[in-house]
């Protein structure tokens, strides 16, 4: 439908915080001339979340909320993925993802629509509010992933997809939402925004939490990785043939051999080698793996069940 953007934001225990978030979503785009179902996936809470969605209702008439409880914790990806499966069926073409904290400010959609014409808009962040030890922590992680996919991680998952990145996303599943959309081809459009304060509690992407989202962001990139384990095994195997040629030269035609240098060295580069060959071969393993995996997740896991006054709401159903 023209004019009808689809909003999906996950949640896990933010009691008030919440509805703080779609009051303020609610005030800055009511006045505009597009329509917003605002898909919010309450991801397994154990507070008074799921309550207070469940009795909350928009008062701007361009604004419907779908609420979707996960029977089980899924986890902040898991939690988007699920949100685009059900997304996926609406009749909207242009969808929105944003986290529901309040440190993804709302009035940098009205940015986000200007860019019609882009397969992806992402929303590059700009300050952050973070303690200093994890915005170093941030900074490391981003030349890291830089060294490794040649690819500028300075954006979250903030961003607007079009129909066909979401069938991208929801037909072969992601471990990382923004890694994923950074390999997708097609017109990226960039847009800047500063990261806001939370609305309320506290953050729960601590300097741990980092180094785990870093490792989940280098997954979508296995074949990268699996690649640099290869050149890694072929430079120290070319390495360990060099020293072995050194190693009977300096035996046969020369008097200045060291008695066991030359052979713990070499014991060293082929130890080495084979450890590198071996997390090519593991990584090729678990790739297939994940694969078939990942055909088995497209499906989405969902049941319509009627609410309390006539509302309704969603429940998703997930065998543990």
């Amino acid at each position: 439908m023209e004019n009808h953007y689809a909003i999906v934001t996950p949640c896990y225990n933010e009691n008030e915080t919440i509805i703080k978030f779609l009051l303020s979503l609610e005030d800055t785009l009511r006045n505009i001339p597009y329509h917003f179902t605002v898909v919010v996936v309450n991801d397994c809470s154990t507070d008074h979340t799921l309550d207070l969605l469940s009795k909350f209702r928009f008062k701007a008439n361009n604004l419907k909320l779908d609420l979707l409880s996960l029977r089980v914790n899924l986890g902040h990806q898991g939690a988007i993925h699920q949100g685009l499966l059900y997304a996926k069926g609406l009749n909207v073409d242009k969808f929105i993802v944003m986290d529901s904290d309040g440190e993804d400010d709302p009035h940098a959609i009205l940015n986000l629509l200007v860019h019609q014409e882009a397969d992806i808009v992402h929303v590059v962040r700009g300050k952050r509010n973070e303690r200093i030890f994890f915005r170093i922590a941030y900074f490391f992680y981003k030349l890291l992933f830089r060294a490794i996919t040649k690819k500028d991680m300075n954006f979250g998952n903030f961003c607007m997809i079009n129909r066909r990145v979401l069938n991208a996303a929801t037909h072969t599943s992601f471990i990382h939402f923004a890694a994923f959309l950074s390999k997708v081809r097609g017109n990226h459009a960039y847009i800047t925004c500063d990261r806001q304060k939370r609305i309320g509690g506290e953050s729960k992407m601590k300097t741990s939490s980092l180094i785990y989202h870093a490792f989940k962001s280098l997954t979508e990139y296995a074949e990268d990785l699996l690649m640099l384990f290869l050149k890694l095994f072929i430079f120290l195997a070319t390495c360990f043939v060099g020293l072995i040629g050194y190693i009977f030269y300096q035996k046969f035609f020369t008097d200045d051999a060291i008695l066991g240098w030359a052979s713990t060295m070499s014991v060293g580069l082929f130890n080495t080698a084979l450890i590198a060959i071996g997390f090519y071969v593991i990584g090729i393993i678990l790739l297939n793996i994940s694969h078939y995996r990942n055909i088995s997740s497209r499906e989405p896991l969902y049941e319509r069940i009627p609410s309390k006054n006539e509302h309704e709401y969603l429940t998703i159903f997930l065998d543990a």
